[in-house]
Protein backbone atom coordinates (compact mmCIF):
# COMPACT_ATOMS: atom_id res chain seq x y z
CA UNK A 1 0.00 0.00 0.00
CA UNK A 2 1.54 3.14 -0.96
CA UNK A 3 -0.05 6.34 0.64
CA UNK A 4 1.36 10.12 -1.51
CA UNK A 5 0.80 13.00 0.80
CA UNK A 6 1.13 16.16 -2.17
CA UNK A 7 2.02 19.15 -0.10
CA UNK A 8 2.17 22.53 -1.47
CA UNK A 9 4.60 24.77 1.08
CA UNK A 10 5.40 27.37 1.24
CA UNK A 11 2.95 29.47 -0.40
CA UNK A 12 1.74 31.58 2.77
CA UNK A 13 2.91 34.66 3.55
CA UNK A 14 4.99 33.60 6.52
CA UNK A 15 8.13 31.56 6.69
CA UNK A 16 6.86 28.66 8.89
CA UNK A 17 5.80 25.78 6.29
CA UNK A 18 2.70 25.25 8.25
CA UNK A 19 1.65 22.80 5.21
CA UNK A 20 4.43 21.09 5.45
CA UNK A 21 5.03 20.44 9.47
CA UNK A 22 1.83 19.33 8.92
CA UNK A 23 2.33 16.70 6.36
CA UNK A 24 5.45 15.79 8.70
CA UNK A 25 3.71 14.81 11.21
CA UNK A 26 0.52 13.41 9.13
CA UNK A 27 2.72 10.23 7.84
CA UNK A 28 4.16 10.05 11.56
CA UNK A 29 0.94 9.43 12.34
CA UNK A 30 -0.08 6.99 9.53
CA UNK A 31 3.09 5.21 9.93
CA UNK A 32 2.65 4.72 13.81
CA UNK A 33 -0.93 3.51 13.47
CA UNK A 34 -0.56 -0.23 13.40
CA UNK A 35 2.97 -1.50 11.56
CA UNK A 36 2.56 -4.64 12.43
CA UNK A 37 -1.04 -4.74 10.10
CA UNK A 38 0.03 -2.93 7.71
CA UNK A 39 3.91 -4.25 7.18
CA UNK A 40 3.79 -3.09 3.52
CA UNK A 41 2.76 0.56 3.89
CA UNK A 42 4.67 2.41 1.82
CA UNK A 43 4.29 6.73 2.57
CA UNK A 44 5.81 8.86 0.19
CA UNK A 45 6.03 13.29 0.47
CA UNK A 46 6.13 14.71 -2.48
CA UNK A 47 6.68 18.69 -3.26
CA UNK A 48 4.24 19.15 -5.87
CA UNK A 49 4.50 23.01 -6.17
CA UNK A 50 7.15 22.54 -8.92
CA UNK A 51 5.30 20.16 -11.28
CA UNK A 52 2.38 23.09 -12.17
CA UNK A 53 3.25 24.05 -15.43
CA UNK A 54 3.78 20.03 -16.60
CA UNK A 55 0.73 18.37 -17.32
CA UNK A 56 2.41 14.76 -17.51
CA UNK A 57 3.87 15.48 -14.23
CA UNK A 58 0.72 16.52 -12.41
CA UNK A 59 -1.07 13.71 -14.29
CA UNK A 60 1.81 11.20 -12.60
CA UNK A 61 2.00 12.40 -8.97
CA UNK A 62 -1.62 11.60 -8.89
CA UNK A 63 -1.01 8.37 -10.50
CA UNK A 64 0.49 4.82 -9.04
CA UNK A 65 -0.56 5.71 -5.47
CA UNK A 66 -3.91 3.30 -3.72
CA UNK A 67 -4.16 6.81 -1.42
CA UNK A 68 -3.60 10.37 -2.11
CA UNK A 69 -3.47 12.88 0.46
CA UNK A 70 -3.11 17.15 -0.42
CA UNK A 71 -1.88 19.16 2.08
CA UNK A 72 -2.35 22.68 1.38
CA UNK A 73 -1.99 25.92 2.39
CA UNK A 74 -4.93 28.56 1.96
CA UNK A 75 -4.99 32.60 -0.11
CA UNK A 76 -7.77 35.02 0.10
CA UNK A 77 -10.85 33.02 1.70
CA UNK A 78 -9.90 29.96 -0.25
CA UNK A 79 -8.10 27.89 -2.64
CA UNK A 80 -4.14 29.18 -3.40
CA UNK A 81 -3.96 29.74 -7.55
CA UNK A 82 -1.07 27.19 -7.44
CA UNK A 83 -3.41 24.60 -6.20
CA UNK A 84 -6.53 25.44 -8.54
CA UNK A 85 -3.38 25.40 -11.55
CA UNK A 86 -2.17 21.49 -10.39
CA UNK A 87 -6.13 20.17 -11.53
CA UNK A 88 -6.09 22.41 -14.02
CA UNK A 89 -3.77 19.98 -15.52
CA UNK A 90 -5.42 16.54 -14.48
CA UNK A 91 -7.55 17.27 -17.98
CA UNK A 92 -8.38 13.47 -19.17
CA UNK A 93 -7.46 11.87 -16.31
CA UNK A 94 -8.57 8.56 -14.86
CA UNK A 95 -8.46 7.91 -11.09
CA UNK A 96 -11.27 5.24 -10.46
CA UNK A 97 -10.97 3.52 -7.38
CA UNK A 98 -8.21 5.65 -5.87
CA UNK A 99 -8.91 6.76 -2.49
CA UNK A 100 -7.79 10.32 -1.68
CA UNK A 101 -7.89 13.01 1.10
CA UNK A 102 -7.01 16.44 1.86
CA UNK A 103 -6.24 18.62 4.72
CA UNK A 104 -5.24 22.70 5.18
CA UNK A 105 -3.46 24.81 7.13
CA UNK A 106 -5.20 28.06 7.14
CA UNK A 107 -4.74 31.82 8.74
CA UNK A 108 -7.77 30.82 11.25
CA UNK A 109 -11.18 29.25 11.68
CA UNK A 110 -12.76 31.37 9.49
CA UNK A 111 -10.28 31.87 6.22
CA UNK A 112 -11.63 29.95 3.75
CA UNK A 113 -9.47 26.21 4.72
CA UNK A 114 -12.64 24.40 3.85
CA UNK A 115 -13.32 26.36 0.91
CA UNK A 116 -10.00 24.62 0.09
CA UNK A 117 -10.55 21.30 0.85
CA UNK A 118 -14.00 21.33 -0.77
CA UNK A 119 -12.29 22.73 -3.77
CA UNK A 120 -9.85 19.91 -3.92
CA UNK A 121 -11.98 17.37 -3.10
CA UNK A 122 -14.70 18.46 -6.02
CA UNK A 123 -11.47 18.15 -8.59
CA UNK A 124 -10.26 15.01 -7.16
CA UNK A 125 -14.18 13.40 -7.47
CA UNK A 126 -14.19 14.67 -11.53
CA UNK A 127 -11.19 12.58 -11.97
CA UNK A 128 -12.97 9.34 -10.62
CA UNK A 129 -11.22 9.09 -7.46
CA UNK A 130 -12.86 8.28 -4.21
CA UNK A 131 -12.56 10.74 -1.41
CA UNK A 132 -13.26 10.68 2.05
CA UNK A 133 -12.55 12.36 5.31
CA UNK A 134 -12.21 11.55 8.83
CA UNK A 135 -16.10 11.39 9.57
CA UNK A 136 -17.55 14.53 9.22
CA UNK A 137 -14.68 16.61 10.26
CA UNK A 138 -12.98 18.94 6.93
CA UNK A 139 -9.78 18.91 8.61
CA UNK A 140 -8.44 22.04 8.44
CA UNK A 141 -6.06 23.79 11.19
CA UNK A 142 -6.11 27.29 12.24
CA UNK A 143 -2.71 28.56 12.82
CA UNK A 144 -3.52 31.78 13.96
CA UNK A 145 -6.75 33.86 15.44
CA UNK A 146 -6.51 31.70 18.89
CA UNK A 147 -5.10 31.02 22.04
CA UNK A 148 -1.57 29.66 21.36
CA UNK A 149 1.30 31.81 19.45
CA UNK A 150 0.96 31.86 15.49
CA UNK A 151 2.06 29.05 13.71
CA UNK A 152 2.11 26.53 17.03
CA UNK A 153 0.21 23.34 16.41
CA UNK A 154 -2.53 22.24 19.34
CA UNK A 155 -2.91 18.15 20.25
CA UNK A 156 -6.32 19.01 19.11
CA UNK A 157 -5.22 19.64 16.03
CA UNK A 158 -2.68 16.62 15.62
CA UNK A 159 -5.06 14.38 17.44
CA UNK A 160 -7.41 15.05 13.87
CA UNK A 161 -4.46 14.65 11.87
CA UNK A 162 -4.17 11.39 13.62
CA UNK A 163 -7.54 10.29 13.10
CA UNK A 164 -7.29 11.03 9.59
CA UNK A 165 -4.11 8.80 8.55
CA UNK A 166 -6.00 6.57 10.49
CA UNK A 167 -9.02 6.86 8.36
CA UNK A 168 -6.76 6.41 5.46
CA UNK A 169 -5.61 2.93 6.60
CA UNK A 170 -9.15 1.68 7.66
CA UNK A 171 -10.84 2.35 4.42
CA UNK A 172 -7.96 0.94 2.67
CA UNK A 173 -8.20 -2.04 4.61
CA UNK A 174 -12.09 -2.25 4.54
CA UNK A 175 -12.39 -2.05 0.59
CA UNK A 176 -11.89 -6.10 -0.47
CA UNK A 177 -14.36 -6.69 2.41
CA UNK A 178 -16.94 -3.77 3.27
CA UNK A 179 -17.87 -6.39 6.31
CA UNK A 180 -14.28 -5.83 7.61
CA UNK A 181 -14.49 -2.05 8.29
CA UNK A 182 -16.15 -2.14 11.48
CA UNK A 183 -13.44 -4.16 13.10
CA UNK A 184 -10.74 -1.91 11.64
CA UNK A 185 -11.81 0.89 12.65
CA UNK A 186 -12.12 -0.62 16.38
CA UNK A 187 -8.36 -1.87 16.23
CA UNK A 188 -7.46 1.89 15.16
CA UNK A 189 -9.49 3.98 17.83
CA UNK A 190 -11.55 5.42 14.52
CA UNK A 191 -15.47 6.42 15.54
CA UNK A 192 -17.49 7.98 13.40
CA UNK A 193 -19.17 9.68 16.12
CA UNK A 194 -16.28 10.61 17.76
CA UNK A 195 -17.65 13.76 19.31
CA UNK A 196 -19.74 12.01 22.08
CA UNK A 197 -16.27 10.67 23.77
CA UNK A 198 -13.89 13.58 23.30
CA UNK A 199 -10.19 13.18 24.36
CA UNK A 200 -9.57 15.20 27.23
CA UNK A 201 -6.03 16.53 27.76
CA UNK A 202 -4.27 13.33 29.06
CA UNK A 203 -5.46 11.25 26.39
CA UNK A 204 -4.30 13.73 23.93
CA UNK A 205 -1.14 13.97 25.30
CA UNK A 206 -0.53 10.49 25.42
CA UNK A 207 -1.83 9.99 22.01
CA UNK A 208 -0.22 13.22 20.41
CA UNK A 209 1.80 15.04 22.56
CA UNK A 210 5.42 14.44 21.48
CA UNK A 211 4.65 14.01 17.71
CA UNK A 212 2.76 17.70 18.94
CA UNK A 213 6.30 19.28 20.10
CA UNK A 214 8.24 17.63 17.47
CA UNK A 215 6.26 19.55 14.39
CA UNK A 216 6.27 22.51 16.61
CA UNK A 217 9.87 22.89 17.08
CA UNK A 218 10.84 24.75 13.62
CA UNK A 219 9.37 27.44 15.01
CA UNK A 220 12.56 27.94 17.38
CA UNK A 221 15.31 25.66 16.19
CA UNK A 222 14.54 24.63 12.34
CA UNK A 223 18.15 23.71 11.38
CA UNK A 224 18.21 21.24 14.38
CA UNK A 225 14.35 20.10 14.24
CA UNK A 226 14.04 19.43 10.36
CA UNK A 227 17.57 17.26 10.75
CA UNK A 228 15.35 15.10 13.78
CA UNK A 229 12.24 14.52 11.36
CA UNK A 230 14.78 13.66 8.67
CA UNK A 231 16.27 10.92 10.99
CA UNK A 232 12.94 9.62 12.48
CA UNK A 233 11.41 9.56 8.87
CA UNK A 234 14.33 8.57 6.64
CA UNK A 235 13.91 11.38 4.05
CA UNK A 236 14.74 14.34 3.87
CA UNK A 237 12.50 16.29 5.80
CA UNK A 238 13.56 20.21 5.15
CA UNK A 239 10.77 22.47 4.12
CA UNK A 240 11.60 22.83 0.24
CA UNK A 241 13.04 26.22 -1.06
CA UNK A 242 10.55 27.99 -3.83
CA UNK A 243 12.58 30.97 -4.47
CA UNK A 244 14.25 28.84 -7.74
CA UNK A 245 10.69 28.38 -9.38
CA UNK A 246 9.59 30.15 -12.39
CA UNK A 247 7.07 31.84 -11.13
CA UNK A 248 8.54 32.42 -7.63
CA UNK A 249 7.22 36.15 -7.73
CA UNK A 250 3.74 35.45 -7.18
CA UNK A 251 4.07 34.25 -3.90
CA UNK A 252 3.92 36.81 -0.96
CA UNK A 253 6.17 38.24 0.79
CA UNK A 254 6.58 36.47 4.31
CA UNK A 255 5.41 38.59 7.14
CA UNK A 256 8.28 40.01 8.99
Amino acid sequence: MTVRVLHFSPGTATDRHDSHRAALGFIHCLRSADPESFPNLVCELVWALPSINNPARVQSLLTGAEVVVVATPVHGQGSPWYLRKFFELTRGLQLWGTLATAFATAGGQHTGGEMALLDTFRSLQGCGACTFTFAQKLTVIGMQQRALPDGEFHPIDVWFLRQLARTCLVQWAARPDRASGERWARQLGIDSAYYLEFPDAARLEAQVGEVCRWMNEPLSDPGLAYEQWTRRLGFTAHPPDARSLPFAALFPEPLV
